[in-house]
């Protein structure tokens, strides 16, 4: 089970992270849907220059990327009929 926890240098959820790389991280042109986001490389360098700890980087990371298949075809699914 994931823990929402808080980081060391600032007190941030780490869910706050990820939501805000969703929102403003550009779309990878590679991804089947134009919603989809890309937790590559430069997302784990960006939670590093906001002073993250290596740990904290792992762990939002595997937050961040870690979705349950079912509920993402699901949650396709839905947006698709709606």
């Amino acid at each position: 089970m994931f823990e929402n926890k808080l980081t060391k240098n600032g007190g941030i959820h780490y869910s706050r992270y990820i939501v805000s790389w969703a929102k403003a991280a550009p779309i990878d042109e590679n991804l089947r849907h134009s919603t989809e986001v890309f937790y590559g490389k430069e997302f784990r360098d960006w939670l590093r220059s906001e002073g993250c700890t290596e740990d904290e980087v792992r762990d939002i990371f595997e937050m961040a990327t870690n979705g349950k298949l079912e509920l993402e075809e699901s949650a396709r699914r839905f947006l698709k009929n709606a």
